[in-house]
């Protein structure tokens, strides 16, 4: 339709005529680079826009204003906003107006919701939001949030999704109970039956031929170039690839970290004859930040277990933090258990040959790294858990999964 901006929203208006909303980038700036909200006409016959372009709001004070929602209510036209940035300054604001066309007048109460003011807030970065309102006339407000370690800054989890309940005041402006993001709310979903708690353990299987809908791979809708659920039933056949830190094509199948403390266990096959093959556990947030235990062949050493790091705080530096531990090919074949254990910023390694008798590979990495927050690469997604397979000689050389599984462990 345009790439004046990003967000676009479009606004359906009570005469049938629908809108077009997107913020505005204006490469001419020096740092700023938000240009203000735009709005234009959009012709359903036609599938274009259509009509006047107007920039009908430039932003409170805050500014880096993006992310536009408008709502009809009584005589106002709402106009909800992110504002600050998605970081610690994010907020949600709103302003309104007589007119769809503006002027937008912002709540003189300043934001809906942020937390930028309130730094012991266990969910920070709160902004961009949406509103709904349910049949029994409340107003639930879903917005972005992060939450940072304890004592720290990073946010490993990434980019989150909160909701908590609002209100209308009397004078026709949304509110929420304080002002910033509750941390635990209760909310009757008006169902029948509520939804279990996630079990404390989740097994996965490579029983089916597809993957399990929590897995998620890189950069290629054609995901048969990088494994297969069917070469050999009952596991998870990664075809090797291209390096860990490669922009292109790599294998690699993960799920997200969902909780401070957790774990991943999964339990690898692998016949190699080459340092250039490799596969094994990996805790992944983008290239830049990860820390990989995996089973590769060493040509003075033989089949061995090592660990690669890559740690893009303050420069983007591989490490190989341990020597290669020397490992039987008999159980490299068999299949060796590999385990990563979490417990806030710190994140250690394990191995073993039965997956009850394990032996610790490293138990101080730097967990906190693979963050929103450090580094290059913010790409909000946060950590991932997950398998790897590397065969950078350009043979395609396989590894294969038994098994998988992810267990969040109360604090």
């Amino acid at each position: 339709l345009n790439s004046s901006g990003f967000d676009p929203s479009l606004y359906h208006a009570e005469d049938g005529r629908k809108y077009v909303a997107n913020m505005r980038w204006d490469h001419r700036s020096e740092g700023q680079f938000f240009g203000g909200i735009m709005l234009q006409e959009y012709s359903v016959e036609q599938q274009r826009l259509i009509g006047p372009r107007k920039n009908i709001f430039r932003g409170s004070e805050l500014g880096l204003t993006e992310g536009p929602h408008i709502y009809k209510r009584g005589d106002f036209y709402y106009l909800l906003t992110a504002e600050g940035g998605t970081g610690y300054q994010h907020a949600v604001t709103m302003a309104r107006s007589s007119s769809l066309w503006g002027p937008y007048e912002v709540d003189p109460n300043g934001h809906v919701v942020t937390s930028k003011d309130d730094p012991e807030n266990p969910l920070q970065k709160a902004g961009h939001g949406d509103f709904v309102e349910t049949p029994d006339g409340e107003v639930f407000l879903v917005h972005l949030t992060g939450r940072p370690l304890p004592g720290t800054d990073r946010c490993p989890l990434g980019r989150e999704t909160a909701i908590q309940k609002v209100h209308w005041t009397e004078d026709g402006w949304l509110r929420t109970e304080s002002g910033t993001p509750q941390p635990q709310a209760e909310i009757d979903c008006g169902l029948d039956e509520q939804t279990d708690d996630p079990p404390e353990q989740i097994d996965y299987d490579f029983n089916e031929t597809t993957l399990p809908m929590d897995f998620q791979w890189l950069r290629t809708p054609w995901p048969e170039n990088l494994f297969s659920l069917t070469a050999r039933p009952g596991f998870l056949r990664l075809y090797g690839r291209e390096s860990i830190g490669s922009w292109f094509l790599q294998s690699l199948v993960a799920r997200r970290q969902q909780a401070f403390t957790c774990e991943a266990v999964t339990r690898v096959h692998l016949e190699s004859d080459d340092f250039q093959h490799a596969a094994g556990l990996v805790s992944y947030y983008n290239t830049q930040k990860f820390h990989y235990l995996h089973i590769t062949c060493d040509e003075q050493i033989g089949m061995c277990l090592n660990v690669m790091s890559c740690n893009a705080d303050p420069d983007w530096m591989l490490d190989y933090p341990i020597k290669a531990i020397p490992i039987d090919p008999k159980l490299a074949e068999q299949g060796v258990f590999l385990r990563a254990s979490i417990n806030g910023p710190v994140l250690s390694f394990s191995y073993s040959g039965d997956g009850e008798n394990w032996t610790t590979v490293i138990d101080d990495l730097d967990l906190s790294l693979l963050s929103d927050d450090c580094g290059r690469g913010a790409n909000f997604t946060g950590n991932f858990l997950g398998m790897a397979c590397q065969d950078s000689s350009g043979r395609g050389l396989h590894a294969d999964f038994s098994e998988f599984s992810y267990r969040e462990i109360a604090d």
